[in-house]
């Protein structure tokens, strides 16, 4: 679940915020003067986020990943349990 929340009540609720964050994978927009500054996710979320950038920054990797999903949809490939 995504909050937008003004700097001001982020400060007054910062440790309760942290703790939403961290245990329920929520998401908290921070507002200054009601334009989006920042965001605060969980740090599991954000190595997720940064391993799947780091992965696509790889030449041809986009285009292998939207092959293989491609791929799965239609039922074909390789089942996970079958590389055994």
């Amino acid at each position: 679940m995504t909050n937008i929340i003004p700097i001001s009540d982020v400060r007054e609720n910062l440790p309760n915020l942290v703790d939403k964050v961290d245990k329920r994978d929520d998401r908290v927009i921070i507002t200054v003067n009601g334009k989006p500054k920042a965001i605060m996710i969980n740090l599991e979320e954000l190595e997720a986020l940064e391993e799947t950038a780091e992965i696509l920054a790889i030449p041809g990797a986009k285009t292998e990943v939207l092959k293989g999903l491609k791929q799965a949809k239609k039922g074909q490939g390789i089942r996970l349990i079958d590389l055994k």
